[in-house]
């Protein structure tokens, strides 16, 4: 396996690593987390990376111990977004509470994978008192809505990618049988050749046997 290549922070970049590095830094932290990437085997035609983020323990907060989260994607860059945003949504759901005004306050502090919020009628998603448990201001309601999406695309992504693989492991099975069914086939051409070559080195020594019997009938008829 090729050696992790270590990135920047990813920070010069307008994405949820930088949202989550602002977070970080209002609870504490002096220095941002670090992220590798290694090359990945390739989706299809597609070109794929493994991303790690590591989140070293809190010199200044011991009750935030650090964490490590690994995620994947087409480019370090994408896998770094999606790394950093489950890291977000992780830090959102333990310690909720201290980060009301953070520039993280606004991410639900429930996992969307696992909850289940409806909206009846015409009433603002904010206003629902099954939106209340889970959120605690109309921004975090419209968060809440969008990390929900995510999650339902992620997942369809993963059935396509999925599908495709079965595809390509089914068109790998259909090329091998193909030059399987090839091979066989020139074998046997080659066997009908060999047949061939016998059968008129056969006729030929025929017609030798015929050409010499009746020369030697015709010289005794002579006599």
């Amino acid at each position: 396996m090729a050696a992790p290549h270590a990135s920047g922070t990813f920070l010069d970049m307008f994405g949820t690593p930088t949202l989550l590095w602002r977070m970080l830094s209002s609870v504490g932290y002096e220095e941002p987390p670090q992220y590798t990437w290694t090359e990945a085997e390739h989706a299809g035609s597609l070109p794929w990376v493994d991303v790690q983020i590591t989140v070293p323990p809190c010199p200044n907060n011991p009750q935030w111990l650090g964490c490590i989260v690994e995620s994947d994607g087409q480019t370090p860059w994408e896998g770094a977004q999606v790394v950093a945003l489950e890291v977000l949504l992780e830090i959102c759901q333990d310690y909720g509470d201290e980060l009301i005004n953070s520039p993280a306050g606004s991410f639900p502090r429930a996992s969307v994978t696992v909850t289940f919020v409806s909206q009846i009628g015409t009433e603002p998603l904010e206003m629902r008192e099954t939106i209340l448990e889970y959120s605690s201001s109309p921004a975090m309601s419209a968060m809440l809505a969008v990390l929900k999406l995510y999650y339902v695309r992620q997942d369809t992504y993963i059935e396509a990618m999925l599908a495709l693989q079965q595809a390509q492991v089914g068109q790998r099975k259909m090329r091998k049988r193909v030059r399987q069914h090839r091979k066989a086939f020139s074998d046997a051409q080659a066997e009908i050749q060999n047949y061939h070559t016998a059968l008129q080195a056969r006729c030929n020594q025929v017609e030798n046997a015929v050409f010499l019997y009746f020369t030697k009938y015709y010289f005794k008829s002579l006599l």
